[in-house]
């Protein structure tokens, strides 16, 4: 009998579009892909997400690697933050979820200084019982630990959480611990699947 639901928030609960986002700060340039590779896609953006180094250090590596774009990086990370809105009809299922007697839980890859700016400005994160953010504890999705480390510190159950991802290497990550977990499409595919584990 699933009792919690874990949610991941990038691309679930949180908007992350970064090629949207360059696209629309650089309009017309014609390397859109390449920078959001080198800078999305970079190991440094996982050292960010595993709280190793900070986002001056981040943009530093970065432009020291591709100095031919140092304004571009520069400008990207001055306002990046602003692509992390709510994903609203999402996190519109928070208080529902609360209303039926669920444990409500956040396992995430997450910047120290991102994971602040949101927390800060959407009110639904006080819905949380408890969240494991990788920056808090040098972790990443899908390594087990950061699973373990949510069930240790709230004295969960595997068998009664519900994972819920966007990427299916997490989403195994969670089923190799023992919780059932949902691959995330799509809000409806969400409902469809909420509706048929949560009994």
């Amino acid at each position: 009998m699933i009792k919690n639901v874990v949610f991941d928030l990038g691309r679930v609960l949180i908007n992350f579009q970064p090629e949207a986002y360059l696209q629309r700060l650089f309009p017309g340039h014609t390397e859109i892909g390449f920078l959001r590779s080198a800078i999305f896609g970079s190991p440094e953006w996982l050292m960010l997400d595993r709280g190793v180094i900070d986002q001056a250090e981040a943009e530093i590596r970065l432009i020291n690697q591709h100095p031919q774009f140092k304004k571009e990086i520069q400008a990207a990370f001055a306002d990046w933050f602003s692509m992390l809105t709510p994903i609203e009809e999402n996190a519109a299922l928070l208080p529902e979820l609360k209303g039926k007697g669920c444990g409500l839980y956040v396992i995430s890859n997450f910047h120290t200084d991102a994971f602040a700016y949101i927390k800060e400005r959407y009110s639904w994160f006080k819905l949380f019982d408890g969240m494991i953010i990788s920056c808090d504890h040098q972790v990443l999705k899908p390594e087990p630990r950061i699973y373990s480390l949510l069930l240790e510190r709230w004295g969960l159950l595997a068998k009664e959480c519900l994972f819920i991802d966007d990427v299916s290497a997490n989403v195994e990550g969670a089923r190799r611990m023992g919780m059932e977990a949902i691959l995330y499409e799509s809000h409806q595919q969400l409902l469809k699947e909420l509706q048929s584990r949560l009994k």
